[in-house]
Formats: C-alpha cells, sequence, structure tokens
C-alpha cells in the first residue's frame, strides 16, 4: 500500500488543541488534502485564517451523524478525544463506530488513537476511559495504532515564571513526585512518521516519552539555573488545586460534572503519591533522533521568548 500524500485526505481531531500545535506544520505543506476537525467557532476561524489551504470543519465528535460526516472520504485519521470529559470513553466508541462504518463502506485505511501513557491505571478516571476506547480499537477490526504521550512539557509556565521579579511555581501536588514528560514537537514528529508510514505501523501500541523520570521541582531547578534566578516552590492546598483544574475546564457553564470533578481529585491525589512514568526508546525510534531532555527544552524556551 502507498501513501499518496496527494490524493489522500487526513483528519485531525481536536485541531485547535496542543497536539495538533506543532503536527499541522509539519503536514501542512506535505500532505494536500488536511481535513481539520474543531468544535468552536472561534477554532473554526482561527485554523481558517492560520490554514487556508486546510478544510477545517466544525463537528460535535459525541454526535454519531457528526463523526460520520468528519471521517466520510478520508484515508487516515488521527483521533484526539476530549481529556477529562464525563463521556470520554462514548465518544471515543462514536468515532471508532464511524470509522468502522467508512473502512468497511469508503476509503479509511488507518485509525491512529492519541491515548495516555498507562492507560491501565484504574485510580486515574481519565485514564481508564482511554483504556476502555484502546480495548474497542483493538477489537473493531480497524488497522489502528495507538500512541500513549504523558504530561506535556509544553505547558510548563516558562514565559509567566521568566517574566516576574520574584518568579514562584504553585505547585498543584507534591513537586518532589517524578513523572516522564513528552515533548510537543516529539510527538508531532512520531504522529507525522506514522502518517507518513501508514502500514508499516498498523497495529501496533507506542508509549511517548521524551524524558526519563523526572520531578517538577528538577524542572524548577534546571530553569532557575537558565534564567539565573532563584524560583520559589508553594504547593497548594488540594482542594484550591481541584477548584483551578475545575475552572480550566468549566468553560461558559462555570461549572463541570460530577464525573470531572471526580476525575479531577482522583487525578491530584494519584499525582501526589505515583507520578507517571515511562521509558524514551520508542520515542526516540519513531522521530530518529534522541528525544527533546528538559534542559534543552527549557534553554530552547527561554532563548524564544527572550527574542
Amino acid at each position: 500500500m502507498s501513501v499518496d500524500f496527494k490524493n489522500d485526505v487526513i483528519l485531525l481531531t481536536c485541531a485547535s488543541g496542543k497536539q495538533c500545535s506543532q503536527l499541522i506544520p509539519l503536514l501542512y505543506n506535505k500532505w494536500q488534502k488536511l481535513r481539520l476537525a474543531v468544535n468552536s467557532a472561534s477554532s473554526e476561524e482561527r485554523l481558517k485564517t492560520t490554514y487556508p489551504n486546510a478544510t477545517v470543519v466544525r463537528a460535535d465528535m459525541a454526535r454519531p451523524d457528526d463523526a460520520r460526516r468528519v471521517l466520510s472520504g478520508v484515508t487516515a485519521v488521527l483521533y484526539i478525544g476530549p481529556s477529562l470529559h464525563s463521556h470520554e470513553t462514548e465518544v471515543g466508541y462514536t468515532m471508532i463506530d464511524a470509522a468502522r462504518q467508512e473502512s468497511q463502506q469508503g476509503t479509511l485505511k488507518h485509525f491512529i488513537y492519541s491515548s495516555v501513557l498507562h492507560p491501565r491505571i484504574r485510580k486515574l478516571m481519565n485514564h481508564d476511559c482511554k483504556r476502555y476506547v484502546e480495548e474497542y480499537l483493538v477489537e473493531s477490526g480497524l488497522n489502528y495504532t495507538i500512541v500513549q504521550p504523558s504530561h506535556i512539557l509544553d505547558q510548563f509556565p516558562v514565559e509567566r515564571l521568566l517574566q516576574s521579579e520574584a518568579p514562584v511555581f504553585p505547585a498543584n501536588f507534591d513537586p518532589q513526585v517524578t513523572f516522564s514528560f513528552t515533548v510537543l514537537q516529539d510527538l508531532a514528529e512520531a504522529f507525522a512518521t506514522i502518517l507518513n508510514e501508514r502500514e508499516k505501523h498498523y497495529l501496533a501500541e507506542y508509549t511517548a516519552c521524551s524524558t526519563g523520570p523526572t520531578s517538577y521541582a528538577e524542572v524548577i531547578a534546571m530553569l532557575s539555573e537558565e534564567i539565573d534566578r532563584p524560583i520559589q516552590i508553594v504547593k497548594k492546598d488540594y482542594f484550591e488545586s481541584a477548584d483551578q483544574f475545575k475552572s480550566m475546564l468549566a468553560g461558559k457553564n462555570g461549572d463541570v460534572s460530577p464525573v470531572t470533578r471526580d476525575a479531577i481529585h482522583r487525578l491530584l491525589l494519584y499525582y501526589n503519591f505515583y507520578g507517571i512514568k515511562g521509558n524514551t526508546n520508542v520515542l526516540k525510534w519513531l522521530i530518529g533522533r534522541e528525544t527533546t531532555t528538559v534542559k534543552d527544552f527549557l534553554h530552547q524556551k527561554v532563548l524564544t521568548l527572550r527574542k
């Protein structure tokens, strides 16, 4: 099977989100038929302006008719689902059902699912949701690839800390607990490799860690050295952290569902004790180079912000 960069239609869901931010530029000048699915009018307008040669579609992936519409005529899809969503599993099922129909009656050849590192962790409700979606995908009969990123290092508040004369990092959980981070550029290159090579990655499951186990305290220490300024760490109250998470996710309604509330509380408790750790070897193989270290990421980020 050959990859047709001119005629194959590639669909990216949650195209205005963080995981697509570094990926779209890698695909935009290569794939001539790029379809970007978004949920809001503002995202639709922004992507249409930024990527005028792509097709931007607005859809609610929880609706079977919308799922079928965005997948119609698609050759490959990178499905990025809503995280910490009260119906995340059901949305995943809906997209997989629509993909099965398109594979049987249309053009779909490849379903790539952006999951999460260690979906087997049942104590984390957002991970458990993705575990069910993975199971459904494995049993769907589709040619799938599952990619499992970890904590996104790009979300670390480098700019805010750099701009403060007396920077303080508010830790939402124990800053000494270690995590393996994923850098968005590394993840984007991995997704691009999978899309470009297609059948080589059928029925594969890949962890996607850029770094080995590193605590947030170590990240702060490296950033402090990079900007030559001390950074204080203040651990926030558990309920204050939970309320902040809820505010971030609440949107226009100003509140979250009980399911999302419970997922946030479990997440913070788990992070306080265990962290999430993984190995970098698979991601190195996928992108054909060394993964980005925390130190190199911070150095490049600070250089960019200081220009």
